[in-house]
């Protein structure tokens, strides 16, 4: 199988990393607290770009070097690849997809903490959009979070939605819920013998 893996969401919570570390800057700058902390990312508040760049420069590199993979991720992605599965990581993560210092730099400890995560994979794709990857890869599965995403994603392969607060009211045809990464293994194992 050829399965393609999202990072923010899915490797990471970065949900929980943006709300406890959004919560402290809206404390710090006196500004007002969440418009609505179920929706996906920054949308949780009506900030100015100038607001959302600033809690970025304070935040977002400290995110990326240092929030750890979810539990169990590696272990499973490990046993994927040994079962003889192809293993794509797309991600559309802030900067990556940009020809500038940010994009190079976001790149780079994106691919370093792959590696200090120990997270196996086969290739990795910096995309705008990810729909490219997944016909061209031939993915079987895609494990998403984004509720932005997903209802296109559906219409080109099947998507293992990773649970998340802002995409709980998601329930789409060509779609799985999960919940932890064992349970995307099961569920990987009841998905081949289904297809």
């Amino acid at each position: 199988m050829n399965i393609g893996i999202d990072i923010d969401g899915v490797l990471t919570n970065d949900d929980d990393y943006i709300m406890d570390t959004t919560s402290k800057y809206v404390f710090e700058h006196k500004l007002e607290s969440f418009e609505n902390p179920y929706k996906y990312e920054y949308r949780k508040f009506n900030w100015t770009r100038e607001i959302l760049d600033d809690y970025r420069k304070e935040y977002f590199w400290n995110y990326m070097e240092n929030e750890p993979a979810r539990k169990y991720a590696s272990e499973i992605i490990r046993k994927l690849k040994e079962e003889g599965n192809h293993i794509y990581i797309i991600t559309s993560r802030h900067y990556t997809t940009e020809d500038t210092e940010e994009g190079e730099r976001t790149r780079r400890i994106i691919r370093k903490w792959l590696k200090e995560n120990d997270i196996l994979y086969d290739e990795i794709y910096f995309s705008p959009d990810k729909t490219k990857e997944i016909d061209e890869l031939k993915i079987d599965v895609m494990i998403e979070d984004s509720p932005e995403t997903i209802p296109t994603f559906v219409k080109h392969t099947h998507i293992f939605c990773y649970d998340c607060r802002y995409n709980r009211d998601m329930n789409l045809d060509n779609m799985t819920r999960v919940f932890s990464w064992y349970d995307i293994y099961m569920k990987i194992q009841d998905f081949k013998n289904n297809n």
